[in-house]
């Protein structure tokens, strides 16, 4: 869990509003996908758990 420690808290921050604007229902559902893919990216890339 130490290197969870080691992402810049602008990751973290992208991350997150990515999460928030996808759950808002604003979000055009052409990029639905892309949002999905970028938030997996950030998990993949930085060991972060995806979200339930």
């Amino acid at each position: 869990m130490s290197e969870i420690n080691n992402i810049s808290a602008e990751v973290v921050n992208h991350y997150n509003n990515l999460h928030r604007f996808l759950d808002s229902g604003l979000i055009d559902p052409a990029k639905v996908d892309f949002v999905r893919m970028s938030i997996a990216l950030i998990e993949y890339d930085t060991g972060i758990k995806p979200r339930k």
